[in-house]
């Protein structure tokens, strides 16, 4: 199969994957809501940002693992890679040994340290305790997951995504409707998923990857080390990232209440999801991109960038858009259960959140270039100088002004922004040995397609009355359409207009 061919296959499935996810979730989230109290469910997205802090460490070992086994299976050494995969799995189970007793503290004196609504605590509990057991079950066995990625072969787990979160779904109505209204439920079908992915992940590794298996006398202190030199800087990008994303909830419910904190977690659900979309695009090249780097032809490799990042600007930018410009109809119709004040503050702090994502689009893919080539350092330096001010910043809007929830995504909006247009393209072009303009050109005309598709869906938003979700669809298709067409015309050169026009020709001809 080819390259191309490869990469389509793992986008779409990617994709429906992604709608299957993002389907269900839609039901589920308002549904649970009612169901558990809006002062609850905010604690659902509080346990897995808690995750996410404890991957600050794990990230260090894992984050390079896939590169690093990828590249020795595409050199057909296997005995490396066995040792690379061998020794991370009982890195991982160490890790997880010395993490799970501060966990169980924290779990169990979890009213002692946030604002837990009364007579709520023992059902949050339970649910963290299920999200933490599906978090340390995930870490031990993450090296089976390596090997659809070294395959590019990422369209199995999109279809086996599907498979679970469709499954969770019906477990999850199945519970609420023959039980008690419990929120760790949530949990505990995470929990079971879970195994259900791990279990796949393991029959992946000996179809796809069958020289990859577990080999105690592979296992090697300099391959720890090795993992942990590279991975150090992901472990710092990743404490950036939880600075500036990963701790609105936790300062919410620190600094406001706990109702302001499902308000934040609302807002971040739909710029989550399309957070996703770039990087189903984006991942879709990653394999690829690391085979391509790993041939040693950088000429090559340059040009596979640029293309990614054409390819992940034009399709990402509409959606992103879209929502900025519709989203209070959304939500509108999707919260049923919460008043006209509460939605405009959610979708406010959703587009404050989102500010920057106009821009990163055409940018994204120059991030997987740094891991790629191991240039993080300075990178991570500057998402983690960010993070600091965001906490810092953040904290001080909350105590010394007037601006309440949205205190907490000020900051972090105006910083990242500056972060996309100052820093990313030129420190790309950098490592790439490149001129330090080079990624400004599709930066900069996708800058102005955003402008001119953000004025046309803001003069239909005007004309049009969307009061149900028809109405809301096909204003979706008809945006959608014209979104596209614009950004044909604006973010393609004529070269790359032909190449699309050819490319439609042959596939209605096929039809």
């Amino acid at each position: 199969m080819g390259s191309k061919k490869k990469i389509a296959i793992n986008m779409v499935a990617q994709f429906v994957s992604f709608v299957v996810n993002l389907a269900v979730n839609f039901v589920l989230a308002p549904f649970i809501t009612k169901s558990v109290g809006k002062e609850v469910y905010g604690f659902v997205n509080l346990a897995f940002q808690m995750t996410g802090y404890i991957t600050i460490v794990t990230s260090a070992l894992n984050a390079m693992l896939g590169r690093f086994i990828t590249i020795n299976i595409g050199k057909k050494d296997y005995e490396t890679a066995r040792s690379y995969f061998s020794s991370a799995m009982v890195a991982n189970m160490f890790m997880s040994a010395v993490c799970f007793f501060p966990v169980t503290l924290a779990i169990l004196y979890l009213n002692n340290w946030l604002n837990v609504p009364a007579g709520n605590l023992i059902d949050i509990q339970l649910l963290w305790a299920f999200v933490f057991v599906d978090f340390f079950i995930g870490l031990i066995t993450n090296g089976y997951a390596v090997s659809t990625y070294a395959a590019n072969r990422l369209d199995l787990p999109a279809k086996r995504g599907m498979v679970s979160v469709i499954a969770r779904a019906l477990i999850l109505f199945g519970l609420f409707a023959c039980c008690p209204s419990k929120v760790w439920y949530v949990g505990f079908t995470k929990a079971l998923t879970g195994l259900y992915v791990v279990i796949t992940n393991i029959n992946f590794t000996k179809k796809l990857t069958p020289e990859l298996y577990f080999q105690k006398k592979l296992v090697r202190i300099s391959a720890i080390v090795s993992l942990v030199k590279t991975g150090i800087w992901n472990s710092v990008q990743q404490l950036s990232a939880i600075l500036i994303n990963g701790c609105d909830t936790l300062i919410t419910n620190l600094y406001i209440d706990a109702a302001s904190m499902t308000l934040m977690s609302f807002a971040k659900t739909i710029p989550n999801y399309l957070l996703s979309i770039i990087g189903i695009v984006c991942n879709s090249f990653g394999p690829q991109m690391t085979l391509i780097y790993a041939e040693g032809d950088m000429n090559k490799f340059v040009k596979y960038v640029k293309s990614a990042i054409k390819v992940c600007g034009f399709i990402c930018s509409i959606p992103i858009i879209g929502f900025i410009v519709f989203g209070t109809d959304f939500f509108s119709l999707w919260l049923s259960a919460f008043n006209g004040g509460e939605i405009r503050t959610i979708q406010i702090l959703s587009v404050m959140i989102l500010a920057q994502t106009v821009f990163d689009v055409y940018i994204y893919p120059l991030y997987t270039v740094n891991q790629i080539t191991a240039r993080l350092k300075i990178p991570v330096f500057v998402s983690l100088g960010i993070g600091v001010l965001n906490i810092v910043g953040s904290i001080w809007f909350c105590t010394h002004s007037d601006l309440g929830i949205y205190a907490i995504q000020i900051v972090s909006s105006i910083l990242l922004t500056a972060r996309v247009f100052f820093f990313a393209p030129m420190y790309a072009a950098y490592i790439l040995g490149q001129k330090w303009w080079v990624f400004y050109a599709p930066l900069l005309r996708g800058t102005a397609s955003s402008v001119v598709v953000l004025i046309v869906f803001y003069g239909i938003s005007y004309i049009v009355d969307i009061n149900s979700w028809v109405m809301l669809a096909v204003v979706a298709v008809i945006c959608g359409i014209i979104g596209y067409l614009i950004n044909y015309i604006i973010v393609l050169d004529s070269e790359e207009r032909t190449m699309v026009k050819q490319m439609l020709m042959k596939k209605i001809k096929k039809a």
